[in-house]
């Protein structure tokens, strides 16, 4: 079965800039839970509050994206497979595997200063060795534990290692059994969200991995739809009105179903605009979305210091917010700019030269 897919440019420099837009509704969530600003500004809770559905974006936009770079042209075999995970491997794993070294030197070294550190059975060795694994959101452990954002790259782990089958299955899947196949990813996120009262969407280590892998196969069956126009620009934009109202009404669900939306109304939106010469800031800043995430702990600790020397008012926390969301952005372009990206390209040009070194060598 072909699969027609429309030229794409190089970059859409709009979904990048969605990266940001996700990243920051995390970095705000993340921030209230330390400084509690919504406790007093009530008006911001319904935004603020449900940020963890930033996450629901990312995954979201992932399975979308990968078909974006995939569907024309599938991983073929163990080669074209064995290159997907690589250049996976090389994005996400030696970024996460430093900035937890980083974490255990840091724990190290306050506990070798006589600092007291909270819940000591998160910095166990078993749940450093899952992290660094990238195993602690397989139903492997209850424990929050290190890096704890880090249980939606354990997630996204597992959806790449199935995405060259889910990638087949989607091929093969006509056009309107994918968008019954997309209604009914819908209502297990439906149903998932109204599980446990209270809980809405916000699931981790526990039903995480069903969250994710509803999103992730929503995002593709939309890239597909979208490629095939089965999703017009002025339906996309229509979808995007659920974000707000699931907000105000407080259905995760509807929510996600908004954000499911709001990425096919970005991609038409920019579908016909060249990649910019210079990449602006907050193109860079969704582009360093990865490097943010993962560095948040680190933004995390300082606030947890700060706050440990009293309780300060309205006025100073929200100074600490500001100053801890702008910290975060600073930290993460950093570590995409001066780790994730050569160390990416070092990996893979390692591969690459590996390669070309055993076409090389005469069959026999």
């Amino acid at each position: 079965m072909t699969v027609q897919v429309a030229a794409l440019p190089p970059h859409h420099a709009g979904l990048a800039r969605l990266r940001l837009l996700f990243i920051g509704w995390v970095v705000l969530y993340h921030l209230d839970l330390l400084l509690r600003v919504t406790v007093d500004l009530a008006w911001l809770r319904p935004v603020i509050r449900s940020g963890y559905l930033g996450v629901d974006g990312f995954f979201l936009l992932s399975g979308f994206v990968l078909w974006l770079g995939y569907g024309s042209r599938p991983p073929q075999g163990s080669a074209g497979i064995g290159r997907f995970l690589l250049r996976r491997f090389a994005r996400t794993w030696p970024l996460h595997a430093l900035a937890l070294l980083a974490l255990a030197a840091l724990v190290g070294l306050a506990v070798a200063c006589g600092a007291e550190v909270r819940e000591p059975e998160r910095f166990a060795p078993g749940q450093f060795l899952l992290q660094l694994a990238l195993l602690n959101a397989w139903e492997t452990t209850g424990q929050l534990a290190w890096n704890s954002p880090s249980w939606a790259l354990s997630a996204e782990w597992a959806g790449y290692l199935a995405f060259p089958l889910l990638l087949a299955g989607v091929i093969r899947l006509p056009l309107a059994a994918c968008l019954g196949t997309a209604g009914l990813l819908l209502i297990g996120l439906w149903a998932l969200s109204l599980l446990e009262p209270g809980i809405g969407l916000n699931y981790t280590l526990h039903l995480g991995l069903v969250r994710f892998g509803l999103e992730f196969g929503l995002g593709l069956l939309l890239g597909r739809a979208t490629m095939a126009g089965c999703i017009p620009a002025a339906a996309a934009r229509a979808g995007v009105v659920a974000l707000p109202l699931g907000l105000l009404l407080g259905l995760d669900a509807l929510s996600a179903t908004g954000l499911a939306a709001l990425i096919p109304a970005i991609w038409h939106a920019g579908r016909d605009q060249l990649a910019p010469v210079r990449p602006d800031l907050l193109l860079r800043l969704g582009e360093a979305s990865f490097g943010t995430y993962l560095c948040w702990v680190f933004i995390e600790a300082v606030l947890v210091g700060v706050l440990r020397l009293g309780q300060p008012g309205l006025g100073l926390r929200l100074l600490l917010m500001v100053a801890g969301f702008a910290a975060s952005q600073a930290l993460g372009w950093a570590a995409w700019r001066f780790i994730e990206v050569p160390v990416q390209r070092w990996i893979l040009g390692l591969a690459g030269r590996k390669a070309r070194r055993m076409a090389a060598v005469p069959a026999g």
